[in-house]
């Protein structure tokens, strides 16, 4: 009789090396000198943000908690800010009030993280609070000086933990950069914002932090004497992205059935109503901005982003 002719020829054998390995693992993700709840450490940070830490093998599973040991005195906070790797925007962030004395404190994350490396940083931590950290090897720690478009190795440890209550004991990983697999999203999202825009003043309308894309826009400017001459501007990473007038895109013919950018509504100091659909792609930070020269203007923007997850 064959191995596959056996009725029990698919299960698997080895005793508990086998079991192991289809269990989930719960451990703790560190790197500091072990310190405990009310130690006062050697070095701390006082009100430093855009600091980072990095780990970057075997992070994919579920993760129960990110803590910092820190202190802090109420109402101030700390914001942490998550992703694959340094350079592209958040795909978790969360803040908290840390306590007067010493301590691991954090934020309770109950989410699958589907990446094999994860980028913690400190996006925001108030004036009076301080979180601790060495320049002990093996450093870890990245600082930003342009507000996470870049960043720099730092010769530090931060004191940032993860706790996983469903880490994979091993698996092919999925980077987030570069796979055929589609990557878990939320894609039902919408944001609306309507801001009035002083005259002559390219001003910010809806954002979001994040990576991802958006593929639909719609962007309207309330009947004012010159409306028609209002422009939008789609910027990707702080880059240009495209950029309409209303009164243009009448000019040379665009009408409710033109692709890309349409046109359904148009008129000289009336109502005008602009659709953009193209998708825009984006690390960091998406935003749609409104300027028009010689008038204030009612403008309202909506956008639907996807981010990655």
């Amino acid at each position: 009789m064959s191995t596959r002719d056996h009725p029990d020829w698919w299960r698997p054998v080895g005793g508990q090396n086998s079991q192991d390995s289809t269990l989930e693992r719960r451990s703790l993700m560190w790197n500091d000198d072990d310190i405990l709840d009310g130690a006062v450490p050697a070095t701390f940070r006082i009100a430093k943000y855009f600091e980072g830490k990095f780990f970057t093998r075997g992070c994919r599973g579920m993760i129960e908690r990110i803590e910092v040991y820190c202190r802090g005195v109420a109402p101030n906070t700390i914001e942490l800010r998550w992703s694959p790797h340094p350079g592209i925007g958040p795909f978790g962030a969360a803040n908290f009030v840390p306590g007067a004395a010493w301590a691991w404190q954090g934020v309770a994350v109950e989410e699958m993280w589907n990446y094999d490396s994860l980028w913690i940083w400190i996006y925001y931590s108030a004036p009076t609070t301080n979180w601790a950290y060495d320049a002990v090897e093996p450093y870890d720690g990245h600082e930003s000086a342009d507000f996470g478009v870049t960043w720099e190795d730092l010769a530090i440890r931060p004191f940032i933990r993860v706790i996983y209550t469903g880490e994979t004991p091993g698996d092919v990983p999925v980077s987030g950069i570069i796979n055929n697999i589609a990557i878990p999203a939320v894609s039902s999202r919408t944001l609306e914002e309507d801001e009035e825009i002083p005259a002559g003043v390219w001003t910010p309308i809806v954002g979001v932090y994040g990576t991802g894309y958006c593929d639909y826009i719609k962007a309207l400017v309330a009947a004012a004497v010159n409306s028609h001459l209002t422009f939008i501007r789609v910027e990707c990473d702080l880059v240009v992205a495209m950029e309409e007038q209303f009164d243009e895109l009448n000019t040379y013919g665009h009408t409710t059935a033109t692709p890309t950018v349409s046109l359904p509504l148009h008129a000289a100091d009336g109502d005008c109503y602009m659709l953009m659909h193209k998708r825009f792609e984006f690390r960091r930070e998406f935003r749609v901005w409104a300027y028009n020269l010689p008038n204030v203007q009612t403008v309202t923007i909506s956008i639907h982003p996807t981010l990655l997850r």
